[in-house]
């Protein structure tokens, strides 16, 4: 029996791998523990952990952080005690690998973990590119540290291949975001609405904004050039809380008192569930922001979106994107080119950008497979 540890500490996270973690259930010679940790376990960022009871998904360990602060300080604290709390995690669950995703200072402290342990490290969506934010060097260190790679884009992959991984140890099987939309059924307005206890009208924005991390614009600007810039749009908002990155909190704060302003128009949750949030996508005029999910998500579901700034620069630029900088003017007309519907009807027939729905499956075949004795040391391929 081959015993996974599986690592999250974001809601983010834990959509894009729960596919994997059902997926691996039924699998013989398999066996998933999951790992809790950060913004899960934190009641500032929604206390998440309870998604996960309620999907009735055991927890093998709970790591909690201190997340006392809002700065780099307060992020590097935060990756040390990662470190030592998985370290103590895979001794006492006596893993056989660790599996983590994308590029949080979290991830990066469960891999480092790892390393010394010679516990061999699962990456989930290595590849991609975000130059305007810190993300993107923790991405990449963690492919490093990484045995095998599971990622969502031809591209992505060779990008690994840049980076000096092997070839048989990359495998583009797609994205799970794709795999969770798939079995998701379709949630009306009206049940949304019920569910938030909200009034949106058809054609609301789904917004989301998190610190630009290596923009010399503070965020608190960040923040008020985007809110300014929806001051002039007529569509009610559905704001969802940044994660826990620096300078969050003075987003957080900001995006308060516009909604506090709005209290019909604008609603404030700090997290809607990754299932819920697709259902949102699905249902919105338009996502804006600067998540991901405005590169990812919203393509998946032929929502158009807003991207904002130079957080995901560098991504794959799927139909449907309206790019705008940091500028109030430019992310005002980048809405309300994104709420033409015109846009919208020109993505009703665009193909999948990332995969077909069967990346988990192609996860749990491949580790199936896969002898993970030995698998931590890895060559570095010149090319």
């Amino acid at each position: 029996m081959k015993r996974i540890g599986v690592f999250t500490a974001t809601r983010a996270e834990y959509g894009l791998l729960a596919p994997v973690l059902e997926a691996m259930d039924p699998a013989p010679g398999l066996e998933p523990l999951l790992i809790v940790s950060g913004a899960h376990l934190s009641p500032r960022h929604g206390m998440t952990v309870r998604e996960i009871e309620a999907d009735g998904r055991p927890i093998a360990a709970r790591v909690p952080l201190p997340m006392a602060g809002d700065d780099g300080v307060s992020a590097a604290q935060d990756m040390a005690a990662a470190t030592a709390g998985v370290a103590q995690a895979a001794a006492n669950l006596r893993l056989d690998a660790l599996m983590v995703l994308g590029d949080r200072t979290e991830a990066l402290g469960a891999a480092a973990a790892a390393v010394p342990m010679a516990l061999p490290i699962l990456h989930l969506e290595g590849g991609h590119r975000t130059a305007g934010a810190v993300d993107d060097a923790i991405r990449h260190a963690i492919t490093k540290l990484a045995a095998l790679h599971f990622t969502a884009h031809p591209d992505y992959g060779r990008r690994l291949r840049q980076m000096g991984e092997a070839d048989e140890r990359i495998f583009v099987v797609g994205s799970t975001a794709a795999d969770r939309l798939g079995r998701l059924p379709a949630l009306s307005l009206d049940e949304l609405n019920a569910g938030l206890g909200a009034t949106l009208r058809p054609g609301f924005l789904l917004a989301t904004l998190h610190p630009e991390s290596l923009s010399a614009l503070p965020p608190a600007d960040q923040a008020a050039r985007f809110l300014t810039a929806l001051e002039g749009i007529d569509a009610d908002v559905l704001f969802t809380l940044p994660n826990a990155d620096s300078g969050g909190r003075a987003i957080t704060e900001a995006i308060q008192t516009f909604a506090g302003s709005r209290p019909v128009r604008a609603v404030v949750v700090p997290s809607l569930g990754a299932d819920r949030y697709l259902q949102a996508a699905r249902l919105a005029g338009a996502v804006i922001g600067n998540s991901s999910s405005g590169v990812i998500e919203a393509p998946m579901v032929r929502t158009p979106s807003v991207d904002i700034g130079d957080r995901q620069a560098g991504r794959l630029n799927p139909p449907g994107v309206v790019h705008a900088a940091f500028e109030t003017t430019a992310i005002r007309e980048a809405i309300e080119r994104a709420l033409d519907p015109a846009l919208r009807q020109s993505l009703a027939n665009s193909p999948p950008p990332f995969g077909d729905g069967q990346a988990a499956q192609g996860i749990v075949e491949i580790l199936g497979r896969t002898d993970l004795t030995g698998l931590a040391r890895k060559p570095f391929v010149d090319r």
